[in-house]
């Protein structure tokens, strides 16, 4: 079948950008579908992560910044661009996404794929609506889900990993944690629980790996609580997988998250997770006491005292690891893309 993804852009090397990409190239390089990408906003910076040869690439190039000028120019060239692929299958993210959903007036099969906390979304009440106009919305975790209620049709498919697993070292005193420098993930919040930590065990280092606009706020916060030599900032990449293999606990301290990606990467990895239990992601993947700790979310005091527990524990950092490879083959890719074919299949071919 002929499928095309509408995204607003994908040169952010953000968790969201990569799953889709593997997504998309999974789709055209593993099943007979044809798959495009249809880009909306004018972007000049090129792709963060590669896309398979045999996915076509629709820019509609709209200009961005100024939505009473972008939005109608942005209707007018998608409608066009859709009647000419004329897909099985429309694929929508995010709040453009919405917007075509519900105002483009195409009536191919179509299904609006979340991946955020709709209550942490900007025009929430848009997407909302998207999501009683379109033939499924995809939510990540059943958590998520409860947010569109009144959906025409809800499904629960999670995201996978396409990273090869890395042998964790936990005799490594180093702490990792990824993602961009915004709001949303509070890296403030996780340099002042860091100074209380490296108070008892200042030979350990915490790694933050990203970009983003709250980048010189994050140096002004490490340099005036003189961390240093304790926290290393390091600039995003494509290729992760080293960060993790010389880690040996990874640290998540986000507002809200869907299904977060760095948080399956590591238990493929092998590192035990301490994170806040924010709406809605962790508490899908880490099991409490097994695989990581899942602390309260206003709890500070616990989340500094069981970081802090296996930083003095070798052999426990090297058992939750261990458990938390094992827990990370839920998301295995060839099951979870099997769901997206039956879906697909389902929408396409009702019986």
């Amino acid at each position: 079948m002929n499928i095309v993804y509408v995204i607003e852009k994908m040169s952010g090397k953000g968790g969201m950008e990569r799953i889709l990409t593997d997504k998309i190239n999974y789709l055209a390089e593993n099943t007979s579908n044809k798959v495009a990408i249809m880009l909306l906003w004018h972007d000049e910076q090129p792709l963060a992560f590669p896309l398979s040869q045999k996915v076509d690439i629709v820019r509609l190039n709209a200009p961005y910044g100024n939505p009473a000028i972008g939005f109608p120019i942005l209707w007018w060239r998608f409608r066009k661009e859709i009647r000419r692929i004329n897909p099985d299958i429309t694929i929508y993210t995010w709040v453009a996404g919405a917007f075509l959903a519900c105002y483009s007036g195409w009536k191919g099969k179509c299904i609006f794929e979340s991946h955020h906390t709709l209550s942490d979304m900007r025009h929430s009440n848009l997407i909302e609506k998207a999501s009683r106009k379109v033939d499924c919305t995809v939510a990540l975790t059943k958590y998520d889900a409860e947010a569109f209620r009144n959906a025409k049709r809800l499904e629960t498919i999670p995201n996978f990993t396409s990273m090869e697993s890395v042998a964790a070292d936990y005799r490594i005193r180093h702490c990792l944690a990824i993602g961009r420098f915004v709001a949303v993930k509070d890296y403030p919040r996780m340099i002042r629980l860091w100074k209380q930590i490296v108070l008892s065990h200042p030979d350990w280092v915490l790694d933050i790996v990203g970009e983003g606009a709250e980048e010189t706020a994050i140096k002004k916060i490490i340099t005036e609580n003189n961390l240093q030599s304790n926290i290393v900032l390091h600039p995003a990449t494509n290729d992760v997988s080293q960060y993790y293999a010389n880690s040996s606990i990874y640290l998540l301290t986000s507002k809200s998250e869907g299904l977060p990606m760095v948080l399956l990467e590591a238990q493929t990895c092998g590192l035990p997770i301490v994170a806040f239990d924010c709406p809605y992601g962790p508490r899908d993947i880490i099991e409490d006491g097994k695989t990581g700790y899942l602390i309260p979310y206003d709890n500070d005091e616990a989340f500094v005292d069981k970081l802090s527990a296996l930083m003095n524990d070798e052999a426990l950092r090297q058992l939750m690891g261990k458990t938390a490879k094992i827990a990370s083959k839920r998301f295995d890719k060839e099951t979870i893309m099997a769901r997206w074919q039956t879906l697909f299949n389902s929408l396409v071919n009702p019986m």
